[in-house]
């Protein structure tokens, strides 16, 4: 079974739990407090969610909660291992003319 990620699972549980707080939803997903305030602070932003009450004291609610959420799915890297990656070789270039010396502006 795939696990949720941080996102997910502190939208889900305000969708459950509309009006939460933060200690609320760090006991029920055990995300750190640090990242769960900053992603609350960007889901905020983003107009995801909204929150309610004084500075330290926030209740979270969706913005949409009918809306369903269109998650962001992992895509392997397109990288082709046997080819040099032509800012490797640009960096390469532009180290070995400082350390010679003859670095250009």
């Amino acid at each position: 079974m795939k696990q949720l990620s941080q996102p997910d699972k502190a939208l889900d549980y305000i969708a459950e739990h509309p009006g939460c707080s933060l200690t609320e939803i760090i006991r029920a997903t055990k995300i750190p407090r640090k990242s769960l305030a900053s992603l609350l602070n960007k889901l905020a932003s983003d107009r995801t969610l909204r929150r309610e009450g004084e500075t330290g004291k926030y209740r979270y609610y969706l913005c949409n909660p009918g809306q369903k959420r269109v998650t962001a799915k992992s895509r392997p890297a397109n990288y082709n291992h046997n080819e040099v990656n032509p800012l490797t070789t640009l960096f390469n270039e532009r180290l070995a003319s400082v350390r010679s010396g003859r670095a250009s502006a």
